[in-house]
């Protein structure tokens, strides 16, 4: 068996799991799942989050925050007016794809990050089933890859 056929998968598989966590590394990687940000963000999206404090946030970023909703979880949207909610800064939110803004404030607790950067279509990778089948191909191939390596005659 032709050795490129083996290595060559594997080396690309394992550069798909890591290239995104290694190309920005110190921040969060995560991916859009709804078309709530659309047409900015779409689902499948990879979406890079700059961890921030909330005093660096400004109207029309776009922020990553946990709604501590059961079921919804983590939400990517705009902030779309920044004010005293308090004697806290708080943050009113709404996605781009959304007639009404969101029915929470952001708080500093909640705030994750700020979206910096975003990659079309490659968070399909990064999703569980996708990632699994990943993970089979590396683990396939590099034992096939030893399997061939062991197999060879030891010549004297």
């Amino acid at each position: 068996m032709n050795k490129a056929y083996v290595i060559v998968p594997l080396v690309l598989a394992v550069a798909f799991l890591i290239f995104p966590f290694v190309l920005y590394s110190g921040n969060m990687i995560m991916v859009v799942t709804s078309d709530s940000m659309l047409p900015a963000l779409k689902p499948y999206d990879m979406i890079v989050v700059k961890r921030v404090g909330i005093d660096k946030v400004s109207a029309g970023d776009i922020i990553a925050f946990d709604s501590h909703i059961e079921g919804i979880g983590i939400i990517a949207h705009r902030a779309i007016e920044i004010f005293d909610d308090h004697g806290k800064i708080g943050i009113s939110t709404k996605g781009d794809n959304v007639e009404e803004p969101d029915g929470w404030v952001v708080h500093d607790e909640d705030l994750i990050g700020k979206v910096v950067s975003s990659v079309p279509s490659m968070g399909v990778f990064l999703i569980e089933p996708v990632r699994y089948g990943i993970v089979a191909v590396i683990v396939i191939t590099a034992i096939s890859l030893l399997h061939e390596v062991m197999a060879k005659p030891k010549t004297i």
